[in-house]
């Protein structure tokens, strides 16, 4: 599917970590069209993943819920999550890019109640954690799952290991 999300006056913000999200709500912020990009299924980064963050040394929540809550009330921003700039043409202030988008299978109306991961019995490792088990934060991932507590968007993800299964079929029941 081709769809064109954006205009010849419109910014592109590629990374949806600290300083992408940040970028694209500042430029948003002066009345611009901006489209962030990311291709994870959440925005925050590396951020997200910290204990303690600096300079305030505070927990990840407190810096991504402000944006969090600047980026869902802005109508000037487009968030594209699970997805990846793959070509550019043109030249500086003229350009055209495509952007791939991977499927989530879950659409816009998951409510995060967390029924799929219920019902989906496939476990994969948890590459939210890098390998941190050890410190409290789960060794495996449901098939389908919500990448963490505070991610945004708060849409849950089906790994595409699972798609085509019977844990597919559970987790779209269970829905």
């Amino acid at each position: 599917m081709t769809e064109v999300v954006a205009s010849h006056e419109t910014i592109l913000v590629v990374g949806g970590g600290i300083s992408g999200m940040t970028a694209a709500l500042e430029s948003a912020e002066t009345g611009k069209k901006v489209v962030l990009v990311e291709k994870r299924p959440f925005l925050g980064g590396r951020v997200s993943q910290l204990h303690k963050y600096f300079p305030k040394l505070c927990h990840p929540t407190c810096g991504l819920e402000i944006n969090q809550r600047r980026a869902k009330m802005n109508p000037n921003l487009t968030i594209l999550t699970m997805a990846e700039v793959t070509d550019i043409q043109g030249a500086a202030g003229a350009y055209t890019a495509t952007v791939t988008l991977a499927p989530r299978y879950v659409n816009e109306n998951c409510t995060a109640c967390g029924e799929c991961e219920k019902a989906v019995t496939a476990e994969f490792a948890n590459e939210f954690d890098y390998g941190l088990a050890d410190k409290g934060l789960p060794a495996k991932r449901k098939g389908a799952y919500l990448p963490h507590l505070m991610a945004h968007p708060m849409r849950y993800v089906l790994d595409p290991a699972i798609i085509g299964t019977e844990d597919a079929q559970k987790a779209k029941n269970a829905c």
